[in-house]
């Protein structure tokens, strides 16, 4: 536990000198701003998160972690004093490590657009034999994953059969769940990024009667892309390049249309997730040139979009891609998932393939861990068992919990059409 002290401190005095060379400085401050034309661009509350946040947490913590050593050190005190900055105060790292990814790239974006902010900078640094103002800024992300690591050496140092284990035990669990949460948002974060940079590429107007863009949807982000050859043996041979997009919802399609503008992508299809099947056998036809169709490296995909037949040849594709180990990578990201559950008498299901239940009447919280639900009121079931219950969150996403499950036709019809259930 006094590793976690001492570290603290020095972490602490790390803010501190972010806080007083950076922060406070109000020249710093305006060379955040962005440029008179730069409107929509991120500002300074935008670039530095909840960076104040942060730094009062910390203060907090030592504080208290101070007081803990001025007085006795038990496992009742060390969980008295860790418990509501891990259920509460630390889920604020969550919020400042979605934006750390978006802060650095701005920052160095800013140092090599603007010579003078860069030079300022530059000073600031030698004063800080050499610490750079990014160093300071990852240091959150960096202390919170190491939070796990210093409490496993606590729990170590703690009887197995002491009565207060078990409240130290949920203590690390609860930070481990923060620090994976922290890792999540950040990768969501920069992914995110990178579908707003591919957006600016891309013409929607094709499939504009479905998607106008591809950050319209808070939880979409890309599984996996590529590019691949599409195949057609009819009327002879002829191979096209495509552009594949694999988001969590849906699978889009793409091709470079206009020979003047390569930079321009034209979207041509698009379906969603539960529409796609692969095939993985490929028999070359007779017209195929053998140097140019490489089996090993094809399979088939069949898309089915909202009112078409079941494998209707306006969505089979035969694909082609660069190496046969391309070609396993799409293969296995494109099959429907098999979610593994620890409890045999539960179902889980993936995020973008839920079910959607609606309920018949107003269903009251019985416990604590229920959800409330309205008569009509929408719940995406996330977890379905064989009891009658079901676990979800309501249609907003406002409250999760679990409701009384009495389901109609289809256990898996998605979000075309809306199971009633009987709360």
């Amino acid at each position: 536990m006094y590793e976690i002290y001492t570290s603290e401190q020095t972490y602490r005095k790390s803010l501190e000198t972010l806080e007083k060379q950076f922060l406070n400085d109000n020249l710093f401050v305006c060379y955040l701003e962005p440029e008179e034309d730069g409107e929509g661009l991120p500002g300074p509350e935008e670039i530095l998160g909840n960076i104040d946040e942060i730094m009062s947490i910390s203060k907090r913590f030592v504080d208290e972690l101070r007081s803990l050593y001025e007085g006795q050190v038990t496992v009742p005190s060390v969980t008295g004093l860790l418990k509501p900055f891990v259920d509460h105060l630390f889920t604020a790292y969550i919020t400042y490590c979605s934006n750390t990814s978006l802060q650095q790239e701005i920052i160095t974006q800013k140092r090599k657009n603007d010579p003078e902010f860069d030079m300022f900078l530059d000073g600031k640094e030698k004063a800080l034999m050499g610490q750079n103002l990014q160093s300071f800024l990852i240091m959150p992300m960096q202390r919170i994953c190491r939070m796990p690591l210093l409490l496993s050496a606590v729990l170590k140092q703690t009887e197995e059969d002491n009565p207060d284990r078990p409240s130290l035990v949920a203590i690390h669990k609860g930070v481990c769940t923060i620090v994976q949460t922290c890792n999540e948002e950040a990768r969501k974060s920069e992914v995110r990024r990178d579908m707003e940079a591919v957006e600016l590429r891309c013409d929607f107007t094709k499939i504009s009667d479905v998607m106008t863009n591809f950050t319209g949807k808070a939880d979409r982000y890309i599984v996996k892309e590529g590019v691949v050859m599409k195949l057609n043996f009819k009327s002879g041979f002829k191979a096209i390049k495509i552009h594949l997009w694999l988001f969590t919802d849906c699978l889009v399609i793409g091709a470079t249309l206009d020979p003047k503008d390569q930079s321009k992508i034209t979207l041509t299809e698009h379906c969603p997730r539960q529409g796609i099947t692969v095939v993985g056998h490929f028999t070359a036809p007779r017209n195929a040139p053998k140097k140019k169709v490489m089996t090993e490296n094809i399979f088939h995909l069949n898309l089915k979009k909202a009112g078409q037949p079941a494998y209707s040849k306006h969505g089979r594709h035969v694909i082609q891609c660069p190496s046969p180990q391309e070609r396993q990578k799409w293969f296995e990201v494109l099959k429907p998932p098999v979610i593994e559950s620890e409890n045999p008498e539960e179902t889980i299901y993936e995020e973008w393939d839920v079910p959607l239940v609606k309920a018949q009447h107003h269903y009251t919280k019985a416990n604590e861990d229920d959800l409330e639900l309205l008569e009509g009121e929408v719940c995406r079931v996330l977890k379905k068992y064989t009891d009658g219950w079901c676990y979800g969150v309501e249609g907003t996403g406002r409250a999760k919990g679990v409701v009384p499950n009495v389901l109609h036709g289809r256990d898996t019809i998605r979000s075309r059409k809306i199971q009633r259930c009987q709360a």
